[in-house]
């Protein structure tokens, strides 16, 4: 086993496979880092703790995938620094510094992790045109934090449970699309229609970033 890659040449049809570890960083910088490739690569079914930078860091990377993996206890989570077109599903991100960290990275993808109990949940400096769809946010001091100008992020179908703050933006993005937005547990407008959306906007900040539609159930 060469850097961790259990199989896989790095195509397409073929990614490189990084699946099965189980990393205790020991405060050491990174549980698993990829920098600088476009070659496919898939890291599923690891568990890494105590990395004092980040459990996983992609920095200048396309093509990646992370899924069905368990971070917990490290810096951050999962940091994407200067990366596109990558996807994080199906982990479960808690007890971290920052749970998923993106910087100057766009055009990725979020979908269905569960990320909890930690300062930040997701939080994505100068990163634009991403995507964070079916999650579950929960128990965090700050569920969604958006700053450097983020912006054009597509952010529907998630569920914000008892975090101190669920969201923060600084500039415009969707929170909601096709009708559908996202679960807040502190919202407090009404749905006198009964068809599950909020009659009101779910206000993220006053100049116009909100959720038109929100959820009255968790998705």
């Amino acid at each position: 086993v060469e850097n961790g890659v259990v199989s896989g040449s790095g195509t397409v049809d073929d990614p490189y496979v990084i699946e099965g570890w189980r990393i205790d960083a020991g405060y050491s910088d990174y549980g698993i880092r990829i920098h600088r490739t476009t070659r496919y690569f898939i890291i599923r079914n690891v568990e890494i703790s105590g990395a004092g930078k980040a459990g996983i860091s992609l920095s200048y990377v396309k093509n990646g995938v992370i899924t069905d993996s368990h971070l917990t206890g490290n810096w951050i989570g999962i940091s994407l620094n200067f990366s596109a077109h990558n996807k994080i599903s199906s982990c479960t991100i808690e007890s971290n510094g920052d749970g998923i960290h993106f910087y100057f990275s766009h055009d990725n993808q979020i979908i269905q992790c569960t990320v909890t109990k930690n300062d930040t949940a997701i939080w994505l400096d100068g990163s634009n045109g991403n995507d964070l769809i079916g999650n579950t946010i929960s128990a965090n001091y700050m569920g969604a934090y958006l700053d450097l100008g983020a912006e054009g992020n597509l952010i529907y179908s998630n569920a914000f449970i008892d975090n101190v703050h669920d969201a923060h933006s600084v500039a415009v993005n969707d929170w909601d699309y096709n009708g559908q937005g996202n679960y807040w547990s502190d919202y407090h407008g009404i749905d006198a229609d009964e068809n599950g959306i909020g009659d009101a906007p779910y206000v993220i900040r006053s100049k116009g970033d909100q959720d038109n539609y929100p959820l009255m159930n968790i998705p």
